[in-house]
């Protein structure tokens, strides 16, 4: 019999990765979302349409079926799982969690660094706090107060990739490209970064194995910004323009860090050398900028 598996949040990014993944595992595969995203996965997945927001939606939506996985992808604060594990009681639950937990980036960073089991659990709501706050609640509530389901949280560095919605990465390259005034204040630091599919293909694994707790999922290896933009310099003969007046750089602010993936190795998934893929991401943006 298949395992069935509840996807929140599967048609976008690395999520269509995660949900490709199930799909050739061959798992039962059921993705809820607010039906406002179209998917290229036809008959091959069953499909809800919720909101996570509403309590009275996830009840009557989501309660259907039991699920042997549940994996949240759109879980942002503790009040996301409480409105959700009120009514629905998966055998596991895995959810996408951030390198933003961590309440201050470094070289090296393991999952120790920060333990969800040491801070007081607060309901929160979406609008009362940070993105990095919001996601260690999501932690701290689950360690603490629903320690009956096996859970396991993945930190992710930034996560790029062709298909990346946000376009983070691929403002750097294409103000290179158009010529574009860029404000940058961390060039020369370096980085961690996830292939986009790499990371769907680790949330997959996740869901056959036991391990549970946080757990760090990233290329191995770093890059700083000036590396990607000599690169896309050498391809093309065009140089950056910084000017402290030009478009704020999305990555502004990031410090130095690196992400330790010993535990994920250890459990048997091998993450991608860093620079083993990421020029080739450079070569697609760069003509992605150029034919625009």
């Amino acid at each position: 019999m298949s395992k069935k598996v509840l996807v929140l949040g599967g048609t976008r990014f690395f999520g269509k990765y995660l949900v490709q993944s199930l799909v050739d595992q061959g798992c039962d595969v059921t993705i809820a979302t607010r039906g406002k995203t179209t998917d290229s996965f036809g008959d091959q997945v069953n499909r809800l349409v919720f909101d996570r927001t509403d309590e009275e939606s996830i009840k009557t939506t989501l309660t259907q079926e039991t699920y042997d996985v549940i994996y949240d992808n759109i879980a942002y604060t503790s009040n996301d799982i409480e409105i959700l594990l009120r009514h629905v009681t998966p055998k596991r639950y895995i959810v996408t969690s951030s390198m933003s937990a961590y309440h201050e980036l470094h070289f090296d960073l393991k999952e120790t660094d920060f333990d969800p089991a040491k801070e007081a659990v607060k309901i929160v709501y979406s609008e009362e706090v940070n993105y990095a706050e919001g996601k260690r609640t999501v932690e701290e509530i689950l360690t603490q107060n629903y320690s009956q389901i096996p859970s396991v949280f993945v930190r992710f560095p930034y996560v790029i990739g062709a298909d990346d919605y946000t376009k983070r990465f691929a403002f750097y390259i294409d103000h290179l490209i158009k010529q574009k005034p860029m404000a940058v204040d961390n060039l020369t630091h370096q980085m961690g970064f996830v292939d986009a599919e790499e990371a769907g293909q680790f949330l997959a694994f996740l869901g056959t194995s036991s391990f549970t707790g946080p757990i760090n999922g990233a290329s191995k290896g770093t890059i700083s910004l000036e590396e990607v933009l000599q690169y896309v310099t050498e391809k093309t003969g065009l140089s950056p323009l910084f000017s402290e007046t030009g478009d704020q750089g999305p990555y502004n602010g990031t410090p130095v860090y690196s992400i330790n993936v010993a535990l994920a190795e250890g459990i048997g998934f091998p993450f991608s050398q860093l620079r083993d893929w990421i020029y080739q991401l450079c070569d697609w943006e760069i003509t992605q900028a150029s034919n625009e």
